[in-house]
């Protein structure tokens, strides 16, 4: 396996691995039953990145290659 696609698979491991205990703090610190939007936005934005990192690695390997030999 190549080397960015270990980094990418440690990142969305690392994630899944800590989502559960995220999403119980923000429950923890709701107000009137809202969520905290200082804990909501880093959240969001964590998953938003992982996501884009994970479209544009697939665009990579949808990529045809091309052999020049």
């Amino acid at each position: 396996m190549i080397e960015k696609d270990l980094l990418l698979l440690a990142r969305m491991s690392k994630v899944n691995q800590n989502l559960g205990l995220v999403v119980l703090e923000l429950l923890k610190y709701q107000d009137g039953g809202e969520l905290p939007a200082a804990g909501l936005r880093p959240l969001g934005e964590l998953l938003a990145d992982l996501a884009m990192d994970m479209i544009i690695r697939a665009d990579e390997l949808s990529q045809p290659v091309i052999d020049a030999t």
